[in-house]
């Protein structure tokens, strides 16, 4: 079997190449995938390359090979290999979502999907929600490694609980937060997108319901969501912009109630990741409000295969969450150009081969 691939390493903060390295040892509980895309996240892998992520966990070391985004063909299934999240059996030739291999014998994984073949195995990918998924037919490499992202959006709004008819500001709407206002729709809430970037808010306009063009922390931002809804603000909270400074803001969009025995109050779920530490001031603002306040990580198990087949039915658009493709030796380039850019830019996909 194979020994050694192409990735894209950061060999220190701000310094990426693509080089040849060794994988991790394969065996009869090993599923092997090609590369045919991955993708460069705007967030997390923008903040690994420029050294601003947090510790993934205590264990983060240069160089490494980040990224977590990445669609392949299988090509090998070992005769003890695990199946997908939803039980499914994966044979030669399947096309998947591979996305997190999470060690190297050389390197130091910040996930590292972005590699030219990936070895799955209960070492490498251990977790329920690391397993591949299967591609459904109909739906192109392009959109589904676009799906990882979606499916952490999805994990958020299941975790949250909308229900029809209520209320959902979504602030930020990179890749995480156009994919949760679109899920938030589907789970029948009314959707206010908050974002400060006119090239976002104009990509976001068929994701929701109402757009403001705004920094979410703005008094003016504030009073637009109170105008749309005659005062009475929303039920739910989705915080998607990875700005630790905007969370503090998040409370005065949210409702007043809790006073009553049917009303468990608003939710705020923070979705973004957040580099910088969280103050929560003045807390009467919050503590009176009755809200709830939670977080997710990652995707649930069977995320994946649920925004897929979304994506087969034509309901959900994952077009929209990428903007540009290009060949594996542009990619030490790309890096800075996305954060140089990232107000214009959403996703950046890479072909293998």
């Amino acid at each position: 079997m194979q020994t050694q691939a192409k990735a894209v390493i950061i060999e220190r903060p701000r310094q990426a190449v693509v080089k040849t390295i060794r994988l991790p040892e394969s065996d009869d509980a090993s599923i092997i995938i090609r590369t045919v895309y991955s993708a460069i996240s705007t967030g997390t892998e923008i903040k690994v390359w420029n050294g601003r992520t947090g510790k993934l966990g205590g264990a983060l070391w240069y160089p490494l090979v980040p990224g977590y985004e990445q669609v392949g063909v299988v090509e090998y299934v070992g005769p003890k290999a695990y199946k997908t999240a939803t039980g499914e059996t994966l044979k030669e030739g399947d096309r998947v979502m591979a996305n997190e291999v999470r060690c190297y014998p050389d390197y130091c994984a910040a996930w590292g999907g972005q590699v030219g073949m990936s070895v799955k195995n209960p070492k490498t990918a251990g977790s329920p929600f690391d397993m591949p998924a299967k591609i459904p037919d109909g739906v192109s490499f392009q959109d589904a490694v676009a799906a990882y992202l979606a499916a952490v959006a999805h994990k958020g709004i299941v975790k949250v609980g909308i229900r029809t008819g209520e209320t959902v500001v979504v602030i930020g709407v990179g890749a995480v937060g156009l994919s949760a206002a679109q899920l938030a729709k589907l789970a029948g809430g009314k959707v206010i997108v908050v974002e400060e970037s006119p090239w976002r808010a104009e990509r976001a306009k068929p994701c929701c319901d109402h757009m403001i063009c705004d920094n979410a922390g703005h008094a003016s931002a504030i009073a637009a969501v109170s105008d749309i809804t005659d005062g009475r603000m929303a039920d739910v909270v989705i915080e998607c912009s990875g700005d630790s400074n905007v969370v503090n803001f998040a409370c005065q969009y949210i409702r007043e109630g809790g006073w009553e025995r049917d009303d468990d109050g608003g939710r705020i779920h923070l979705q973004g990741d957040y580099p910088d530490p969280i103050a929560i001031t003045q807390y009467m603002h919050w503590f009176n409000r009755n809200l709830r306040i939670s977080t997710s990580c990652a995707v649930r198990p069977g995320s994946k295969e649920h925004i897929l087949n979304l994506m087969r039915e034509k309901r959900f658009n994952a077009a929209v969450l990428w903007d540009k493709e290009i060949a594996l030796d542009a990619v030490p380039a790309e890096y800075p150009e996305l954060e140089a850019h990232r107000a214009t830019r959403m996703k950046t996909l890479i072909r293998w081969e």
